[in-house]
């Protein structure tokens, strides 16, 4: 391991680059996990467990419709359009970049359509049937989704700063609003209005930003007909579907896992698995930017077949990732209980003990953050989708069980035993098949 780390840092240009954007979404996912856990803090506070529990439903209903339904296209446009400019094919570009920009549009319609539609069904089972108009006001956010499209295009043309920028000034505008309506005693629903305006507002500006870049840095042409991607870029339908199949397959497990919690357990239970899960995020946030930078560059070195180059960033960046992790955790858990009285209140010392599980599981998936990058860069994504496949069956056959017999302790310590089958599984797999590329080029 200590080899591999030595040999990326070898790689100057290649380093300061990654470390350029590693900086700059840093920098911004720092901000934006604090701003959304004091914002989630606030929250608390005025609602209470109870309370929060409904917003985090609504939006837990919100973002598995659009995640079902709204496939992003964003991995794949990364993967193509990469190959394309390396090649100068600025038409090929183009077209793939329109063939984005129409996906976007019409499964973000179509998501919200379905989502309004299946709203007092999914009230009833969620026990939300005194907020159904919640559900469909926020049913109705998920039609402006071109998020995807703008980071894809951001992100290949190196200008992660716009978009850390982006994230950083939603984030702090979201939080002082929060303060404001908690100010002025809002209530569930004014807390759900905030998650449906700045999903709008997501949905939107990072694509004006990436559509003025690319206007910037090639000649403003048509390109040719959406459908025209398909056929120049051969596999772009397999990896759109199988990288989405991936993402919807672990995201599932973390969407799902609250509504079925709430046919379980209480809503007070209910509200210290939000928070918890809330916690985590934060830090998954903080290391999504490694994921993030290294995507381009591995489909860059992947286009170049160097093997051994792609070998010793994929292992050596996760290696380090790793160190930092174990040191930036470990006080965390130690302080954990206080800690979380001082942000949430009293009422939340009691969620200690599934934050402590939450933050583990969160530590284990971060310590694998550059697999899926690394698989869709060389073109594994049968076996990731299959991965995720098994992983999720075995989550959703643990996970009644589990919280049967523990309660939201349960149901975190799934993921956890999840998230180590897949970190397992997944090194095996990618250094299997860097070892078969590295054979089959010999």
């Amino acid at each position: 391991m200590i080899r591999l780390i030595h040999g990326l840092a070898e790689d100057k240009e290649l380093t300061n680059r990654i470390l350029r954007n590693v900086g700059w979404i840093f920098s911004s996912q720092v901000i934006v996990s604090l701003c959304s856990l004091i914002a989630v803090a606030v929250t608390a506070r005025v609602l209470g467990a109870d309370g929060i529990a409904i917003v985090a439903l609504v939006e837990a209903y919100m973002r598995l419709t659009s995640l079902i339904i709204h496939l992003e296209p964003w991995q794949a446009v990364m993967r193509f359009g990469s190959a394309a400019l390396e090649r100068g094919d600025l038409q090929r570009f183009r077209t793939l970049i329109k063939f984005s920009t129409i996906v976007d549009l019409t499964l973000g319609v179509t998501a919200a359509l379905i989502a309004f539609a299946c709203a007092k069904p999914a009230a009833s089972l969620l026990n939300l049937e005194e907020h159904v108009g919640l559900l469909q006001i926020a049913s109705l956010a998920l039609a402006v989704s071109f998020r995807p499209t703008g980071i894809a295009v951001l992100r290949l043309f190196d200008r992660f700063d716009k978009l850390a920028r982006l994230d950083a000034i939603v984030a702090a505008l979201r939080l002082g609003v929060t303060i404001v309506v908690a100010t002025l005693g809002g209530g569930p629903a004014e807390f759900v209005a905030i998650v449906v305006f700045f999903s709008v507002v997501d949905g939107s500006v990072a694509y004006i930003l990436g559509r003025r870049v690319m206007a910037q840095r090639i000649e403003a042409r048509a390109g040719d007909g959406p459908l025209q991607a398909l056929s120049e870029n051969p596999g772009l339908l397999r990896m759109f579907f199988n990288s989405n199949a991936a993402v919807i397959l672990r995201q599932a497990t973390q969407r799902l896992d609250v509504m079925l919690l709430a046919t379980l357990v209480s809503p007070t239970a209910v509200g210290f698995y939000h928070i918890a899960k809330r916690s985590a995020l934060a830090g998954l946030r903080l290391g999504r930017p490694l994921a993030q930078a290294l995507y381009p560059e591995l489909a860059r070195i992947a286009e170049t077949r160097d093997n051994q180059k792609l070998s010793r960033l994929i292992f050596g960046a996760s290696g380090a990732f790793l160190m930092v992790l174990v040191a930036v955790v470990t006080p965390v858990l130690i302080w954990l209980e206080p800690l979380l009285a001082f942000i949430f209140s009293e009422e939340f010392r009691g969620a200690a003990d599934v934050v402590a599980i939450q933050i583990l599981a969160s530590t284990v998936l971060l310590a694998g953050i550059a697999v899926v990058p690394a698989m869709l860069s060389l073109d594994r994504d049968v076996p990731l989708v299959l991965l995720r496949l098994t992983v999720t069956v075995l989550f959703f056959l643990a996970f009644w069980p589990m919280t049967r017999m523990f309660g939201a302790e349960g149901a975190a310590a799934t993921h956890l035993l999840c998230n180590l089958v897949w970190l397992l599984s997944s090194a095996l797999i990618l250094r299997s098949a860097l070892a078969r590329r590295t054979v089959s080029e010999a």
